[in-house]
């Protein structure tokens, strides 16, 4: 199937899923909830926050499919809805600071021989990493995951954020310069 089919079949499923086709929207769950569940997880640090964020954007999606104007942007929709809630989460937690890091949701090390050493070694510098992203803003994380991590082009962010691609690119600039400053003697 082409890249065109896939669009095709998006927009008749968006469609059918506003028609109250039930079938249609789990199959647009299908299609998305691992996606937002990892963008959510890499954002938030959490996996229990995260699933809590897919299930509440999943459940808003539903009932304001009509709010979408354009069935091909839903993508893009999705994800901002994520991205929104995700922000709020973040935002609560600055009110009522916690560790919220589980980096054993983030670690799978894909060599299974490493030495004790190496895999301890890789999931204290992973440890640090996730704790240099939850000193980004709410704003540069989201940002910088959906573009470092989920591989979304500066364009494709800024319409997920729904912010001109300008601001995209000093966000992710800041974050990177964060990060990297960050994880300095980690490299």
């Amino acid at each position: 199937m082409t890249r065109h089919d896939d669009r095709f079949d998006l927009v008749t499923l968006v469609v059918r899923a506003r028609e109250g086709d039930i079938d249609a929207f789990e199959s647009l769950v299908d299609r998305y909830e691992t996606k937002l569940l990892r963008f959510c997880l890499r954002t938030l640090g959490d996996r229990q926050d995260a699933e809590d964020v897919v299930q509440d954007t999943l459940v808003q999606a539903w009932k304001s499919l009509n709010a979408l104007s354009e069935p091909a942007a839903f993508g893009t929709w999705i994800y901002r809805l994520a991205s929104n809630k995700c922000t709020d989460m973040l935002r609560r937690r600055m009110a009522r600071p916690s560790d919220a890091q589980d980096p054993d949701d983030m670690s799978i090390h894909p060599d299974g021989r490493a030495s004790v050493e190496k895999s301890v070694e890789a999931r204290t510098a992973l440890q640090h990493f996730s704790s240099v992203l939850q000193t980004l803003s709410s704003e540069q994380r989201v940002a910088w995951v959906l573009h470092q991590m989920e591989g979304l082009s500066y364009a494709e962010v800024a319409a997920t954020l729904g912010i001109s691609e300008g601001s995209v690119r000093g966000r992710i600039h800041r974050a990177r310069t964060a990060v990297m400053e960050g994880m300095e003697g980690w490299t």
